[in-house]
């Protein structure tokens, strides 16, 4: 028996020209923006839709790790307040990943933004790790 897809992952892929076969077992589909961001859209709990990207490999444990962290949350600290996204840790701590949860009740215009705003905070936030590495 099959999970049935993500309403607003599958609306969206329809409406990027991708289908349903991008979607794998899991519900989790990748997108490329740019030519360049990879872009995973899973679905989550309580039907919201999360955006994750990884950012920056971070450095082994020592100063370097602690300088970028610091560095990476003086400037999270700034963008909160402007965009939905944040950065987050995976748990194998290895990487900087950009997460943003896109609401089960969004409209169509509704993801194609938070996409486009995910991109250019993906955008900042590739640059800005490329600088603190």
């Amino acid at each position: 028996m099959s999970t049935p897809h993500h309403p607003l992952l599958l609306r969206y892929l329809a409406r990027a020209g991708i289908g349903e076969q991008a979607i794998r077992a899991d519900g989790r589909a990748t997108i490329l923006i740019d030519d360049r961001y990879r872009v995973h859209l899973q679905p989550s709990a309580g039907g919201w839709l999360t955006l994750l990207s990884r950012v920056a490999p971070l450095p082994v444990r020592g100063m370097a790790r602690d300088e970028m962290l610091l560095e990476m949350g003086r400037l999270a600290t700034g963008m909160l307040s402007a965009h939905a996204s944040g950065c987050v840790i995976d748990e194998r701590e290895e990487s900087i990943w950009l997460q943003q949860s896109i609401r089960p009740d969004s409209s169509d215009i509704d993801v194609d933004e938070a996409i486009g705003q995910f991109a250019n905070a993906l955008s900042f936030w590739t640059r800005a790790a490329g600088r603190l590495a």
